[in-house]
């Protein structure tokens, strides 16, 4: 596997990739299809990716297996959590997503060291994220990569309320 730093022409690929891994995930999790549309849209609408490619504030990387991307990460950088623990701002991993078959393979190991290797060079204290509380399989798999729950928060929208654990793990030097 090769990862990249994704560049303006990933667009389209990134795009495919986060609706596909979105909804093999976690579509089920939605009570209303509306909500979840709107959810894609806004999170891989074309304005939302542009802003971000070219922003210096985020980051985003690609895995490719044979010629193709098979996965992707992307870390905003100086980002406090939304939580009534106080923490240093640093580098939130907003997505750490991979295709279907690409899963269980140690891929994901290989891109987490890669965005944490990308935050540190960004000079992030910490390394952070929103986990499914539900989701033990990704709250295991963030463990073993050092990371632990800080805090507990909430993602709100019109039909449902979704647990989410916010864990961190210290990454300055």
């Amino acid at each position: 596997m090769e990862i990249r730093e994704a560049v303006f022409a990933d667009l389209s690929v990134l795009q495919r990739l986060g609706h596909e891994t979105y909804r093999h995930y976690f579509g089920s999790l939605w009570q209303n299809n509306d909500e979840l549309d709107a959810f894609l849209a806004e999170d891989f609408g074309d304005e939302v990716m542009r802003l971000s490619l070219n922003s210096p504030d985020s980051r985003w990387l690609v895995a490719e297996e044979n010629g193709g991307a098979v996965g992707f990460a992307r870390l905003d950088f100086n980002v406090q959590p939304e939580t009534n623990v106080t923490t240093a701002s640093g580098a939130k991993l907003c997505k750490l997503y991979f295709l279907p078959e690409s899963r269980a393979r140690g891929l994901g190991a290989k891109l987490f060291a890669a965005a944490e290797r990308v935050a540190r060079e960004h000079r992030q204290p910490v390394l952070w994220l929103d986990v499914l509380q539900s989701n033990l399989s990704a709250i295991g798999f963030y463990q073993r990569q050092g990371m632990h729950q800080m805090a507990e928060t909430a993602y709100i929208t019109a039909a449902q309320t979704t647990k989410l654990w916010v864990m961190k793990k210290d990454i300055n030097d």
